[in-house]
């Protein structure tokens, strides 16, 4: 379970790092508020994190493009279901295409595209807490 943990968290990092090389403009962004508010002196803390609003845009946009897990862990529904016109007998086990869903042009505009702003919103960034079904 550590190293899952663990597996996940690198193949996240490795994929913002390289989204990122690819998009100066978005990293020159980041680099500038890392510096504004922690500075060069220091590494940054998790507690500078609330201080830094478009660094955690940049990480839900790499985790919408790359999954650490695209296909999510096995779900098995109780009872039968219909879903977009099919059913789904009871104790049928789903997988959901987390993969796909990331990179559905008819949710997202311009779905194949590393734009970290999608995630910034009028009132802040989009939650990850479970409320928000645009990330979700």
């Amino acid at each position: 379970m550590v190293i899952a943990g663990l597996e996940t968290s690198l193949v996240t990092l490795e994929w913002t790092m390289a989204e990122l090389i690819n998009h100066p403009r978005v990293m020159s962004k980041a680099q500038e508020e890392i510096d504004n508010v922690v500075g060069r002196a220091r590494a940054v803390q998790e507690s500078d994190l609330p201080n830094l609003p478009y660094i955690e845009p940049i990480v839900k946009e790499s985790l919408r493009l790359h999954p650490a897990i695209p296909l999510g862990a096995p779900r098995m529904n109780l009872k039968p279901v219909k879903l977009a016109g099919y059913t789904i007998p009871g104790g049928c086990k789903v997988f959901v295409n987390i993969w796909a869903i990331g990179r559905d042009s008819a949710r997202w505009s311009d779905s194949e595209a590393f734009q970290p702003e999608r995630f910034l919103g009028s009132s802040g960034t989009i939650p990850v807490n479970g409320q928000n079904f645009d990330w979700d």
